[in-house]
């Protein structure tokens, strides 16, 4: 059942409310930090009083000074703000504090502000790949602090077929930050330049207050046959779109052939390529393995500019 108020009793409630004085709001606040870096979280607490705090950050599309060409705030909840600034440079954070008065009809407000200063020093580089190998993005290791690593395979299956790589690849760098300046052996670097990453190659990034750091980009393909036999029979590589580091080798031998100590004869996609199986590196024509069941061969393939630089690769043969 609704209740009605009388009409008395409801002229006596307005008339309270139009009595009741608001009080004039204050606006404080306190800030962690006034110096940050780009992307940076900065914590604003409120120390003031009011019914409704906004802050205005003071970067494009929020800046107090501009609110008739259409700039809002951020509405603060209780009483802690936390923001970070994408674009360097120096802001007026301004925070406005309101009350209600006259049962809502119109506002008190107090407002402060304070300088923020933001600064992009950002020389990280997060991420690097060779953004289009054939169909894929292929993401480069970080080894330490300055080496990253690119793995690409000699071939890569595709549409049911094997297609050769090419070391000439463009790179992307993912950087937290639009200001740095990437150089690649010196040169200005292009995101539509195929570099030849047969060669190591320096990356240098410089941020906008004009601090270095110097990278290393070595790009490795990992190790495979190129060519294994068992007795005189030929074995048939199989690679897979989905891992890059792995493939299969498939080999037929005639009916009651001996397969508990074969020396399979093979060769190496590279120079600088050697094959283990269980810790002990293989050798062509000598080294015997019992494959009545398969057997892992796994590759490390060495950085010639750098040994302690490698990639690992595998290959299970299975003998038929």
């Amino acid at each position: 059942m609704k209740k009605y108020i009388p009409l008395l009793a409801l002229a006596l409630v307005m008339a309270a409310c139009s009595d009741e004085v608001a009080e004039q709001p204050r606006a404080a606040i306190e800030l962690d930090k006034n110096i940050a870096e780009i992307n940076e979280s900065l914590v604003m607490r409120f120390t003031g009083s009011a019914d409704n705090v906004v802050v205005f950050p003071g970067d494009e599309g929020q800046d107090y000074e501009r609110l008739s060409e259409g700039n809002s705030g951020l509405v603060v909840n209780k009483g802690l703000f936390t923001y970070a600034y994408s674009t360097p440079g120096t802001y007026k954070l301004v925070c406005v504090a309101t009350n209600h008065a006259n049962e809502g009809l119109s506002l008190l407000s107090d407002t402060c502000s304070v300088w923020v200063r933001v600064i992009d020093d950002v020389t990280e580089i997060t991420r690097l790949s060779a953004p289009q190998v054939l169909y894929d993005e292929v993401f480069a290791s970080l080894h330490g602090d300055k080496d990253w690593v690119l793995a690409l395979p000699k071939r890569m299956r595709f549409s049911n077929s094997d297609r050769n790589v090419a070391l000439n690849q463009r790179l992307k760098f993912y950087i937290p930050s639009q200001s740095t300046q990437v150089f690649i052996d010196g040169e200005p670097y292009q995101s539509n330049t195929r570099y030849n990453l047969a060669n190591m190659l320096e990356v240098k990034t410089v941020s906008n207050e004009g601090s270095e750091r110097v990278y290393k980009l070595h790009t490795l393909n990992y190790g495979e046959f190129s060519t294994f036999s068992l007795a005189g029979v030929r074995g048939t590589l199989q690679r897979t779109e989905f891992d890059y580091s792995y493939s299969e080798l498939d080999i037929t031998l005639p009916a009651g052939t001996d397969v508990t100590a074969l020396a399979p004869e093979f060769t190496l996609s590279g120079d600088n390529v050697r094959v283990y199986v269980d810790g002990i590196e293989q050798q062509t024509g000598v080294s015997t393995q019992d494959f009545t069941t398969p057997v892992t061969y796994r590759f490390v393939t060495t950085s010639t500019a750098d040994p302690s630089i490698s990639v690992e690769s595998t290959c299970k043969v299975t003998v038929n």
